[in-house]
């Protein structure tokens, strides 16, 4: 299965790290997670991962996803204070590591995956990733991630984009309401602000004309006797739809998003 190497899923809050190839596949192994807030640098936790799992004096390559656009040797992670010097992982590891945006690698795993795997919201039975297929991946979390896979030819080439960070177009009464309101409060009004992390909430005290909760799972739970709350997980739906749909046409999509 070739040599071992290190993969390595690094967000804004977290990074994992784990080994796959050798002798046991590609079945990633010893992962672990170690904090931003922990480290001072990106080198930092990458040694203290290699010590713990007894590889400090190994040559390894590397494919590091990134939450952000993986360009030039210095890539600045988004809303992070961390930034990773591909040089100085070379430096560590003692050979060139490659870096892709987290999205972006979500959308190659996608080949790996049975047509079982997917559970339909809308439109046909989904069929197996392949080439010959164009689509969109939309990775929801801490901030809102978007990747394509477009075929060229034999093969499926992935497309890293900063997409979450396109402007905000309110077009429903519930839209308007929020995109003033953050306005308001000095945001920045982009699809990330409803879809990521914070979105929910803010939606809630937006349609709620400022009242608080405190985690976007106290929303939907509200959902059946609050009527702000189930207006805010809504319009998260709704525009989430609405954005998928928007990026389908943006990069010929049609066999799935």
């Amino acid at each position: 299965m070739g040599e071992l190497a290190l993969v390595a899923d690094i967000g804004r809050q977290s990074v994992r790290f784990g080994l796959t190839g050798g002798e046991l596949g590609l079945e990633p192994r010893e992962v672990r997670r170690f904090m931003t807030s922990d480290h001072p640098t990106f080198t930092s936790a990458l040694v203290a991962y290699l010590t713990a799992v007894n590889l400090r004096e190994e040559r390894l390559p590397s494919v590091l996803a990134v939450a952000g656009a993986a360009r030039g040797d210095l890539i600045n992670l988004t809303g992070s204070r961390w930034y990773i010097s591909l040089s100085g992982v070379e430096a560590v590891l003692r050979v060139p590591p490659r870096a892709l945006n987290e999205c972006a690698a979500n959308a190659l795993a996608l080949t790996l995956l049975p047509a079982s795997a997917w559970t339909p919201l809308h439109g046909p039975a989904p069929r197996a990733v392949e080439p010959g297929g164009n689509y969109v991946v939309i990775g929801t979390g801490t901030g809102l991630g978007v990747a394509a896979l477009i075929s060229a030819g034999d093969r499926l080439v992935p497309v890293q984009s900063e997409a979450g960070h396109m402007a905000f177009a309110a077009t429903t009464p519930e839209e308007r309401k929020f995109a003033d309101f953050c306005a308001r409060k000095g945001l920045a009004v982009d699809v990330e602000l409803l879809l990521g992390a914070p979105g929910l909430l803010l939606a809630y005290e937006a349609l709620s004309d400022g009242q608080k909760l405190g985690k976007p799972e106290d929303v939907t739970r509200s959902v059946g006797r609050d009527t702000a709350a189930a207006a805010a997980v809504r319009l998260w739906v709704e525009h989430l739809g609405s954005f998928a749909g928007d990026l389908a046409m943006a990069f010929g999509a049609w066999d799935g998003v």
